[in-house]
C-alpha cells in the first residue's frame, strides 16, 4: 500500500519505540490500526459511491439511446405501414347499381384497379 520495504519498516519501528516508548507503543499501534481501518472503509465507500454514480450515468445514457432507437423504429414502422393504410382506406368496390334481389341475373364484379364496380350482368354503365 505504501511501498515500504522490510528495512524501512524496521527503522520506523525502532524510531517509534525510542520516541513513544515501549509502554505506549501497543496503544499507539492499536489506534493507528483502527485509523487505517477507518480510512480504508471510507475510501471503499467513496469508491463505491463513484462507481454507483458512473453506473447511473451509464444507465441514463443507455436509456436515452434506447428511447431514441425506439422513436426511430416507430417512425420507420409508420413509414412502412403507410402503403397498407392507404390500401385499407381506399374503397375496394363501388356499387353503381344495386340489382333487384328477386332478379335471377348473376352479378359480375369489374376488377379494374382504377374503378371497381359491382353491376348485374348485362347492364352497362
Amino acid at each position: 500500500m505504501f511501498n515500504i520495504a522490510f528495512p524501512e519498516l524496521v527503522v520506523i519501528v525502532l524510531v517509534s519505540l525510542i520516541f513513544i516508548g515501549p509502554d505506549k507503543l501497543p496503544k499507539v499501534a492499536q489506534t493507528l490500526g483502527m485509523m487505517m481501518g477507518r480510512m480504508q472503509r471510507f475510501m471503499s465507500a467513496v469508491k463505491d459511491d463513484i462507481d454507483q454514480e458512473l453506473k447511473n450515468n451509464d444507465l441514463l445514457r443507455l436509456q436515452e439511446e434506447l428511447k431514441l432507437q425506439q422513436e426511430g423504429l416507430n417512425d420507420d414502422l409508420r413509414k412502412g405501414m403507410q402503403p397498407v393504410a392507404d390500401v385499407i382506406r381506399r374503397p375496394e368496390t363501388t356499387v353503381s347499381e344495386i340489382p333487384d334481389p328477386d332478379s335471377t341475373q348473376p352479378i359480375v364484379i369489374d376488377t379494374d384497379p382504377q374503378k371497381t364496380t359491382v353491376k348485374p350482368e348485362g347492364i352497362s354503365t
